[in-house]
């Protein structure tokens, strides 16, 4: 009875009756765990904690950065504060290009993207002469998941800029900009600026909303005149209400760069070129070119015609070529100006005496093998008569520096004196002397799309055309024609080598110290000589030059014609140096040439002549 009332009043557990079985042996038995499993757990964790911990890494360290700005990118906005390029002075401290204020139209990335603005913004900007393909062209030299603001169209009118704010767009905004102003005159030297292309941004030299230097100085200088940009951020809740503004740089400006630029005498040079072709002087292009002989200094580079700021696009189509720097970028055969390279050529290789003479009769017969009864005939502008190294340079005699490229022949009769005259320099001593003053490379002037000189050569001719070299050929290029291309900026330096006494210089534009790239001086001795004759073009009635004796101050000269487009049309040249290098202190060599001068060499003599003038009259007197 004890025990029933017992049992009944006791409340028996699972865990009890659990208990007992399995201390009974009843039921379960435990066994050991292995190490496989052991091993396995710890593999698996180690990876899942090693893949978690490589995620945070990644996202907090190594994108932390484009996560930020992506993040403040949704709320915040970033504002540029353009920066002032340096100003690009003449020798005089006179600027050659100014900024101004104007007004830029930027792309917000960010709200563009997360708006989805495209059917509002491609509408928007056509008013400012955008159409879908320049949007699509700007926006692929960026990379729009890192980009902040870019760059759509500068310098906008005040009424564009109206219309835009009015359409209330979240991802376009207005700023205020500078912008680079110069006159034609400038035009090819201080170059022009513009927005990035991709790769100056992916090469990290500048950000998509900088404006950089596209040619000349301003491409060539671009580190020295740029400065930075300032930024301010104007800081959102993420429903876009302004919480605060922060300016979170401060802009920097560029450094101011000096040349040697004579800002009054290039704008006269550009004017009285101008003037010289609109009186139907010729055209459409000229040149003109004055530097110092001793140092290198360029005082005046002259394209015609140049451009005005803001007038690049306009002017890609233009016939006239005005983007087109023809004093560095032009080749141009350089006429009777290479004949004072010639006389060196053949001094220096005693192809002919100061004291010998060669008779121009007004042409030069050779035998014509194909044709005995009928002669090739090489003319001369005019007879000159018997003439020697000095007079051939002063008339420009064709038929003595025929002879003295291609040799006479079968005309001796035409020479007076004992020097090996018969072969001439040939083909392959006259190139060397070309290479000699350097007129196949560039002059390494701080210009962009400076050209190098062509020279010729008896392969290129039979590769190009099929035909061997003749005589001919070799006469062609003694007077500066045929196969013979140079530019304008070289041949000026080439001449200027000859009135220095033999020193190449590397022609500059920023003030710097004299840079002598090789020295001839070797020649010296010939050079005199060739001064001599340049001299008599001046001074001697019969000179070609002869209109420059009348100037106040003494000068030497040698004119040039060069017939082009299969001889319909003349080139005329003059370089000229006044007043000679040992009567003062700042001589100056000038090159002129127009385009397809109907009077030849006559219509860039009364140029050169108005220069010289002027150069007197404001520098020398």
């Amino acid at each position: 009875m004890r025990l029933k009332k017992k049992l009944k009043n006791s409340e028996i557990t699972f865990d009890e009756v659990t208990a007992d079985n399995l201390s009974s042996g009843i039921g379960l038995k435990e066994k050991p765990i292995g190490g496989r499993v052991f091993l396995t757990s710890i593999i698996f964790l180690i990876i899942i904690v090693t893949v978690v911990f490589l995620r945070v890494f990644f996202l907090t360290v190594i994108k932390a950065e484009e996560y930020k700005k992506r993040a403040d990118a949704t709320v915040n906005e970033i504002s540029i504060i353009p920066s002032e390029r340096g100003i690009i002075l003449d020798r005089f401290g006179s600027p050659l290009v100014s900024n101004e204020s104007s007004l830029t139209v930027y792309l917000r990335v960010p709200e563009f993207v997360k708006q989805q603005e495209e059917g509002k913004v491609l509408p928007a900007i056509a008013s400012i002469g955008l159409s879908r393909n320049d949007f699509m062209d700007i926006l692929r030299k960026v990379d729009l998941e890192k980009a902040d603001t870019i760059v759509l169209k500068q310098d906008i009118s005040n009424q564009e800029a109206i219309y835009l704010n009015s359409l209330d767009l979240k991802s376009i905004f207005i700023g205020k900009d500078v912008k680079r102003v110069f006159s034609p005159e400038f035009a090819h030297i201080v170059g022009y600026t513009g927005l990035p292309k991709k790769e100056d941004i992916e090469s990290g030299r500048c950000l998509s909303t900088d404006i950089i230097g596209k040619t000349n100085l301003e491409l060539s200088f671009d580190s020295l005149l740029r400065g930075e940009n300032g930024k301010i951020v104007v800081y959102r809740d993420a429903e876009g209400n302004i919480l605060e503004e922060k300016r979170f740089s401060d802009p920097k400006a560029g450094s101011n760069l000096e040349t040697t630029i004579d800002a009054d005498l290039q704008k006269f040079f550009y004017n009285r070129l101008a003037r010289s072709i609109n009186e139907g002087g010729g055209g459409p292009g000229a040149v003109g070119i004055a530097m110092n002989p001793v140092n290198g200094e360029i005082l005046s580079l002259v394209s015609v015609p140049g451009f005005a700021s803001g007038e690049v696009g306009k002017n890609l189509l233009n016939p006239a070529k005005p983007l087109f720097n023809r004093a560095v970028s032009g080749l141009y055969s350089p006429g009777s100006i290479i004949k004072t390279i010639v006389a060196t050529a053949a001094l220096s290789e005693s192809v002919i005496k100061t004291n010998e003479e060669i008779l121009s009769t007004g042409h030069l017969d050779i035998p014509n093998r194909y044709n005995p009864d009928k002669p090739t005939r090489f003319v001369d502008w005019k007879a000159h008569g018997w003439v020697d190294v000095y007079s051939a340079l002063a008339r420009s005699s064709n038929i003595f520096f025929y002879a003295m490229g291609g040799g006479l022949a079968d005309n001796m009769d035409l020479f007076r004196g004992n020097s090996p005259i018969s072969k001439g320099l040939g083909v392959l001593r006259l190139v060397d002397y070309y290479k000699l003053f350097n007129l196949d490379k560039k002059t390494g002037i701080e210009l962009s799309a400076e050209e190098e000189g062509d020279m010729p050569s008896p392969d290129k001719k039979k590769e190009r055309t099929g035909i061997s070299w003749t005589i001919g050929d070799t006469y062609n290029i003694s007077i500066g024609q045929g196969d013979l291309t140079v530019t304008p900026i070289a041949l000026l330096n080439a001449i200027s080598s000859i009135v220095n006494g033999g020193s190449i210089l590397k022609p500059h534009i920023a003030k710097g110290d004299k840079e002598v790239v090789s020295d001839i001086s070797r020649l010296s001795p010939h050079m005199q000589t060739v001064v001599k004759g340049m001299s008599d073009a001046v001074t001697k009635p019969y000179g070609t030059a002869n209109m420059l004796n009348s100037l106040p101050i003494k000068s030497i000269a040698k004119t040039g014609s060069a017939q082009v487009m299969n001889n319909t049309k003349t080139n005329a040249f003059i370089v000229g140096c006044a007043p000679v290098p040992w009567e003062s202190k700042q001589p100056i060599c000038i090159l002129v040439l127009i385009e397809n001068a109907r009077e030849g060499s006559l219509r860039a003599v009364p140029v050169a002549y108005d220069v010289f003038e002027w150069y007197y009259e404001n520098r020398l007197k």
